[in-house]
């Protein structure tokens, strides 16, 4: 809004010089690129220093985020100091980095005051001696000062728009790096089928963080419509990298994903998420009312529906004994109440396809045998891909397949993969006697006895 009338004043104060005196006007244009180059160099000599400020500045509130997040765990170990100590390091580099980035902006708009004074200086020269010869009046010398103000206030002003604007664009670098990387995968296709059966096909999937890990290596799959499906393995086995190459968080770097025989790329993103539901280990609750976060399955649902669904999701009791109710501060529950939350929102969306990746491991007993009542009930003729600990919910599976290190080495129904005496029976023992089976049995056996 300001650059067009800066410019108009620049270019009429010019005009006039010129008009006035040839060689008074040419004082003047001869200011304005040498101002342009000092500018430009300015903004050079500073985008390093900004680019440090930005991430200082990133890094303090990251670090004061994760104090806060991780106040527990400092307080119980005595590192307050530590933590304090980490924060003032990173304050000084921060204020060590302002100060050089003030005094190399001092340096150069000291710069270019003194070119302007110096055109002062050339322009007030050049109209004496025009005056002594008489080719002006005295009064011209003021006249032409005051026209050359009117060229360089402008130009000083639209240097200083160029200076914040390559500020902000330094700022604004890994806000444009998250739109472009988002481009890239919501922007690739547009398909959008008219029924949705749920038939994934993984085909030779080699996958990389962009860290350089390499957490897939070439994963053939196939998941079956309508069936449950247990991915199983130890932890950064990359089940859960699986999942969200299905829900096109990212892109495999080799190999490609068929959904009902059309390559997952093409699918409009939009399409393929609202006909999947996602249930983490640890599910984001937003800030709101314990409502509103379980409308977001389905914003359009009525409280009936929204009620139906925390019931399901075995909160219902606990959300009436709240003062507020559904009204209550959602972000003020339990681990174990907040996965219901997200459990309930699930029931609500509704979806033919089901990831559900340890929904109940935030969960005590008999919260989990709850919700799996309720799990159970909505696989029914669904798409269901789980990754559980549970042992219970791997035997419920239709299929298993088994990985390690990025690979799947072995695949099939419950018995014939147990009976292959490989990872999948040293994970399976292993859950077993965690639980203490044989106590718990005896303990059982032993009850019915005293019962009979």
């Amino acid at each position: 809004i300001d650059i067009l009338p800066l410019f108009a004043n620049s270019i009429i104060a010019l005009i006039l010089m010129f008009n006035a005196n040839f060689y008074v006007g040419l004082v003047g244009l001869c200011i304005v690129p040498i101002y342009f180059i000092i500018t430009q160099q300015q903004a050079k000599k500073l985008s390093g220093w900004r680019r440090n400020l930005r991430g200082f500045r990133e890094q303090k509130s990251q670090g004061i985020i994760s104090i806060i997040d991780s106040i527990t765990v400092i307080k119980s170990f005595n590192r307050e100091n530590i933590e304090g100590k980490k924060q003032l390091d990173l304050q000084k580099s921060l204020t060590d980095n302002q100060m050089q980035t003030r005094k190399t902006s001092f340096i150069f708009d000291g710069l270019k005051s003194f070119i302007e004074q110096f055109g002062v200086v050339i322009i007030i020269i050049l109209t004496s001696y025009l005056v002594l010869n008489g080719q002006m009046t005295i009064g011209a010398i003021m006249f032409h000062i005051l026209l050359f103000n009117n060229v360089s206030a402008p130009i000083r002003q639209l240097h200083r728009i160029y200076d914040e604007m390559n500020d902000a664009m330094i700022y604004s670098e890994s806000f444009f790096g998250i739109l472009d990387a988002n481009e890239e995968v919501e922007s690739s296709g547009k398909y959008i089928p008219t029924e949705l059966k749920g038939k994934f096909e993984i085909q030779n999937v080699d996958f990389s963080y962009p860290n350089g890990y390499k957490a897939l290596k070439n994963i053939n799959m196939t998941i079956q419509p309508n069936k449950i499906t247990a991915l199983v393995g130890l932890s950064g086995a990359g089940k859960s990298t699986i999942i969200n190459l299905l829900d096109k968080f990212y892109q495999p770097n080799s190999g490609k994903i068929l959904l009902d025989g059309i390559n997952l790329e093409e699918y409009d993103t939009q399409y393929l998420r609202d006909n999947i539901g996602l249930v983490l280990q640890k599910n984001h609750i937003f800030n709101g009312t314990i409502e509103e976060n379980i409308r977001y399955g389905n914003i359009n649902a009525t409280f009936d529906e929204i009620e139906d669904a925390a019931k399901r999701a075995y909160i219902h009791d606990q959300i009436l004994d709240l003062p507020e109710q559904y009204q209550s501060k959602a972000l003020l529950l339990s681990g174990g109440q907040q996965q219901r939350i997200a459990i309930a929102r699930m029931f609500l969306k509704n979806p033919p396809i089901i990831f559900l990746d340890e929904p109940t491991a935030s969960l005590d007993a008999i919260a989990t045998e709850q919700i799996k009542n309720s799990i159970d009930a909505i696989k029914k003729n669904r798409t269901v891909i789980i990754i559980s600990h549970s042992i219970s919910q791997i035997i419920d599976s239709d299929y298993t397949y088994v990985m390690k290190q990025g690979e799947v080495v072995e695949h099939g129904v419950h018995e014939d993969v147990y009976k292959m005496s490989g990872t999948y029976k040293e994970i399976f023992d292993a859950m077993a006697k965690s639980l203490n089976i044989e106590k718990i049995a005896k303990t059982l056996d032993d009850d019915e006895e005293e019962n009979y």
